[in-house]
C-alpha cells in the first residue's frame, strides 16, 4: 500500500470511528513496513517475495559471528580495522539483492558488535558484554565512527533504495545482555559514578554475582531495606544498554535525511523465564520516548508457538504505541520439516500455513510492521506457504487501520522487576505466563506498561491484569485507587502486590488490593470499594478456563468462548476493523462481534461472509486462522 494511502485511511479510521487513543495517529503516521528477511543471499527466494509484493528487504551488515559460532553474513567482513572499511562487500550484497529484486527497497540492519579483529584491542565482545562495552568510552567512539562512516557510503552509494536503518548491538544484536550481573573493572568504575550521581553510597562494594541470586524475601524479592545495592545494581544495569542505543541513535539520526527510519530491536519485558532482570531491557521507556528511534522489533513469542498457542510479542507494544512509534512483529518460525529452527512444534503443511497466518494477524491488528524472516534459507520453499504469504500480503494492502477493540488490559512493571531475583522459580509469575493464558481464551488484550496508565484512556478496560505489580509506593497507591481500582473494574493481581513501598517491605500490604491475606489458597475473588480484585498467590492456577471465567464475570466480550473446561480455547486478534480467529479443531465456528457491521469480508478469498450482522457462523480447516475484516 502506497504510504500517502495508509495515511489517508489512518485519517479516515479516525474520523469514522470517533476515536484517537494515545499514539494511534502518531503510529499510523509512520511508514509500514512488510518485508522478507534472511541471514542467508537467499536471492531466489528474494526474488520470488518481490514478485509477491513484497520488494521490502532487510539485510544485515554484519561483521561478527552468531552465537552458533557461524558469521551472520555470507559477504566479506566489511569492517577489517579501525577506519579501514571493504565497501565492494556491502556492494556486492545489494548488488545481488537488486539484481534478484529490481524494485527492492532496503531495510539495513548496522552491525555495532565488536569484530573478531577488535575484541583483543577492547579486551572485551559487545555481543558477550553489552554493559560492559557500554561503560567503554573507546568501544563507543570508535563503534560510533565504523557506524557513521558505514551511513556516509550507504547513503552515497545506496541512498535510493535504502528506507530505514537499523542499530543492532548486544547479544544476538537485539541489545540483551549474557553476563548476569558479573562485574569487570569498566563497568565496577561506571557503577561508583552512577550511584555518586544519585548519591548513593555501597561504600566500595559492587553486589556480587552470587549474593543478586538470593533475596530476602521468599528468595524472590529484595528488600530495599536491606538489599538496596541490589535493587540499585540493576537499574544500573540496564540502563546500559538503553544509554548506548541512545547515544548511537541520535548520531545515527543526526547522518541520515529525516524522512528516513531508525529501528531496533528492544524491550523484551515478555522475555523468556529466569533472566527477567539481567536481560537488560528493563529500561525500554526512556528508549521509546527517544524522538531519534522510529520502531522496535521484537521475535515472537517463543514460549506459545505450537498450533493453538496465541503469539504475541516479546516487547510492550502498547508502550511504543503510546509513543506514536510502530513495532515490528518477526516472524521467524521454521517450517514443520525444518528441524534446525521449527524444532517440531509445527507439525503438517496445514500448521505451517495456520502458523504463519496467525503471526500475520497478530501483526495486521496491531497496525505492526512484520518481516518473513527466513533465517538460516528453506522457511519459505514450500509454493503453498508462499501463495498464503501472498494472500496475506493483498490483505494487508486492503486494510484500513483501527484502534484496538481490547477490553482487557496487561501491565507490565518494570520498576517492580528490579526488585525481583530471577534466578527464583516464582519470577515466572511476572513474565509470559498470564499472557500465554489470557491469549487463548476468544477474548483479544492490550499490552501497556504501568508508567502508561497515567495517560490511557482506561473506560473501555473492564479487566486489567496488574499481575507484576510488586512496588507500591503512596504515589502509585493514590493513582491505582483513584484510576485503576475504579467504575466497577475487575483487577487481577498475582503473588504479592504492593508487599514493598520502595522503603520496606511488608507482606502485610497485599490484602489492601489482594482483598484477602497474602498466600490465601486458590483463587480468591473479593469485592471491593467499587471494583473487585481477584488475586492469587499461585501464577499457575491463571489458566484459560479460570480467566474466561473471571473476564466474563467482568462483563468482557467474547468473540469466541469455551463454555467447559474441554472445549477448544481459541486465540483472537481484533481491532475495530479485523477478526481474527486461530482454532486447532476447525469446524464451524461462531463469531460473535461487538457491534453490528454491514458486511463481514473473509479478508484471504475477498468473499463477503455475512451481512447486516453482529454474528457469523462458518467453516475453519484443522487447523486453521481465518481473518475477517468489518465495514459499517
Amino acid at each position: 500500500m502506497r504510504i500517502d494511502l495508509f495515511l489517508a485511511a489512518a485519517a479516515t479510521a479516525c474520523a469514522v470511528l470517533g476515536a484517537d487513543p494515545v499514539g494511534f495517529r502518531e503510529q499510523c503516521g509512520k511508514r509500514l513496513w512488510v518485508t522478507y528477511r534472511s541471514f542467508n543471499k537467499e536471492l531466489e527466494r528474494t526474488g520470488q517475495f518481490g514478485a509477491m509484493g513484497i520488494t521490502n528487504r532487510c539485510f544485515f551488515a554484519a561483521n561478527t559471528i552468531n552465537s552458533g559460532g557461524a558469521p551472520y553474513c555470507e559477504y566479506p567482513l566489511i569492517w577489517k580495522g579501525f577506519k579501514q572499511y571493504d565497501w565492494s562487500a556491502l556492494d556486492a550484497q545489494a548488488g545481488d539483492l537488486v539484481k534478484a529484486s529490481p524494485n527492492a527497497r532496503f531495510m539495513v540492519m548496522i552491525d555495532l558488535n565488536t569484530p573478531y579483529w577488535a575484541t583483543h584491542k577492547f579486551w572485551l565482545d559487545s555481543f558477550t558484554d553489552i554493559t560492559h562495552a557500554a561503560c567503554d568510552p573507546a568501544w563507543r567512539a570508535r563503534t560510533k565512527e565504523w557506524m557513521l562512516d558505514f551511513i556516509a557510503y550507504a547513503e552515497k552509494r545506496w541512498g535510493g533504495r535504502i528506507g530505514c536503518y537499523i542499530l543492532s548491538g548486544g547479544g544476538t544484536s537485539e541489545w540483551y545482555e549474557y553476563d548476569r550481573g558479573r562485574t569487570s573493572r569498566a563497568k565496577d568504575r561506571a557503577w561508583g559514578a552512577w550511584c555518586k550521581k544519585r548519591g548513593l553510597d555501597f561504600g566500595e562494594s559492587v553486589p556480587a554475582q552470587p549474593s543478586l541470586a538470593k533475596a530476602a524475601f521468599e528468595n524472590l524479592v529484595y528488600d530495599p531495606a536491606t538489599e538496596a545495592d541490589k535493587i540499585a545494581y540493576w537499574q544500573f544495569h540496564n540502563s546500559l544498554p538503553a544509554d548506548a542505543l541512545l547515544e548511537f541513535a541520535a548520531a545515527a539520526r543526526k547522518a541520515i535525511p529525516k524522512s528516513k527510519e531508525i529501528g531496533a530491536f528492544f524491550g523484551y519485558f515478555l522475555v523468556s523465564d529466569f533472566k527477567h532482570t539481567s536481560f537488560g531491557h528493563l529500561d525500554y521507556e526512556r528508549v521509546y520516548a527517544s524522538p531519534d528511534i522510529d520502531f522496535f522489533i521484537a521475535p515472537g513469542n517463543y514460549s506459545d508457538r505450537p498450533i493453538g498457542g496465541g503469539s504475541g510479542s516479546q516487547l510492550v507494544h502498547g508502550t511504543a504505541l503510546r509513543h506514536g512509534k510502530r513495532f515490528l512483529h518477526e516472524i521467524d518460525f521454521g517450517p514443520h520439516d525444518q528441524k534446525r529452527w521449527g524444532k517440531g512444534q509445527w507439525k503438517t503443511l496445514g500448521d505451517d500455513l495456520a502458523g504463519n497466518t496467525r503471526e500475520a494477524a497478530f501483526a495486521m491488528a496491531n497496525n505492526a510492521n512484520y518481516w518473513w524472516f527466513d533465517m538460516w534459507g528453506g522457511f519459505y520453499r514450500d509454493p503453498k506457504v508462499r501463495e498464503r504469504i501472498a494472500a496475506l500480503k493483498q490483505a494487508q494492502d486492503r486494510l484500513v487501520p483501527a484502534p484496538s477493540a481490547a477490553e482487557i488490559l496487561l501491565v507490565c512493571d518494570p520498576q517492580s522487576i528490579y526488585y525481583v531475583n530471577e534466578k527464583c522459580p516464582l519470577e515466572r509469575a511476572f513474565g509470559q505466563h498470564l499472557r500465554n493464558q489470557l491469549s487463548k481464551i476468544g477474548a483479544p488484550h492490550d499490552v501497556y506498561s504501568f508508567n502508561d496508565l497515567l495517560v490511557l484512556d482506561l473506560n473501555r478496560y473492564k479487566l486489567v491484569c496488574l499481575n507484576s505489580t510488586l512496588l507500591i509506593t503512596p504515589e502509585r497507591a493514590k493513582f491505582l485507587r483513584e484510576k485503576v481500582c475504579a467504575g466497577g473494574r475487575t483487577v487481577l493481581w498475582c503473588y504479592a502486590p504492593g508487599v514493598t513501598d520502595g522503603q520496606t517491605l511488608d507482606a502485610a500490604r497485599v490484602k489492601a488490593w489482594a482483598g484477602v491475606e497474602f498466600k490465601t489458597p486458590g483463587i480468591s475473588v473479593t469485592p471491593m470499594s467499587g471494583w473487585t480484585s481477584v488475586y492469587s498467590y499461585d501464577y499457575t492456577l491463571f489458566n484459560p478456563w479460570e480467566l474466561t471465567q473471571i473476564a466474563s464475570r467482568a462483563g468482557v466480550h467474547f468473540y469466541v468462548k469455551a463454555n467447559k473446561w474441554n472445549d477448544e480455547f481459541m486465540p483472537v486478534f481484533a481491532n475495530e476493523r479485523l477478526v481474527a480467529v486461530h482454532s486447532v479443531k476447525g469446524g464451524e465456528k461462531t463469531i460473535q462481534l461487538p457491534r453490528k457491521v454491514f458486511c463481514v469480508t473473509d479478508l484471504l478469498t475477498g468473499e463477503v461472509v455475512a451481512r447486516d450482522t453482529d454474528r457469523f457462523t462458518t467453516s475453519f480447516a484443522t487447523p486453521d486462522t481465518r481473518l475477517f475484516g468489518l465495514s459499517d
